[in-house]
């Protein structure tokens, strides 16, 4: 049997599962006691971590505060794609040989 991996647990235990998602989870942990209990664990430290919050002691910099909310509403800028991430040129010989290699594998050229 399957069981459901951290991921999911989490999702679960903070109702971020799609319905589909929720269903399946559901119907495994009926017949899953591993999972229930993976579930419990993760409820007893989300309320941990959640009760740790609200203390006058843990607060969030106003700026970085100021800086989330402005990501939330304006979106963030698309990163960089895999053809613009710089790559070493090969130095030596074997370096050369080595990135030939793994180019005739992939099917691609060698650059």
């Amino acid at each position: 049997m399957d069981h459901l991996g951290p991921e999911a647990v989490v999702s679960f235990v903070d109702g971020e599962l799609t319905a589909s998602a929720l269903h399946r989870a559901r119907v495994h942990l009926v017949h899953c006691p591993e999972c229930r209990a993976e579930v419990r664990a993760q409820r007893r430290t989300s309320e941990v971590v959640h009760d740790s919050n609200f203390t006058s002691e843990v607060s969030m910099p106003a700026d970085l505060f100021a800086r989330l909310k402005s990501m939330a509403e304006t979106g963030c800028p698309d990163g960089p794609d895999a053809a613009a991430t710089p790559t070493p040129r090969p130095e030596g010989v074997l370096d050369r040989v080595e990135t030939l290699l793994r180019a005739v594998r992939r099917g691609g050229r060698a650059d």
